[in-house]
C-alpha cells in the first residue's frame, strides 16, 4: 500500500482524510498543503522526521509510502 493509497482509502463522508492532514501538518510543523503535496503529488518530505512521523500514523513501512 501507498500513502497515497493509504488516503484515498480514508472515507469521504466523515472527516477522517481532513484529520489525518491536519494531525501530519501539526505533527510535521508544515502546512497542510505540503502534507498534501506528500500524499496526492508523491512529493517527499526534506526532513527524515517527517517520513517516520508518516510511518508511525500510517503503518506504512518507508519503502512502501510512495511505490506506484
Amino acid at each position: 500500500m501507498t500513502l497515497k493509497g493509504y488516503y484515498q482509502g480514508l472515507p469521504t463522508r466523515s472527516a477522517p482524510r481532513y484529520d489525518f492532514i491536519t494531525e501530519v501538518a501539526r505533527r510535521c510543523k508544515v502546512t497542510e498543503q505540503t502534507v498534501r503535496n506528500w500524499v496526492l503529488y508523491g512529493m517527499k518530505p526534506q526532513q527524515h522526521i517527517h517520513v517516520e512521523v508518516l510511518c508511525e500514523l500510517t503503518g506504512i513501512s518507508e519503502e512502501d509510502l510512495w511505490k506506484d
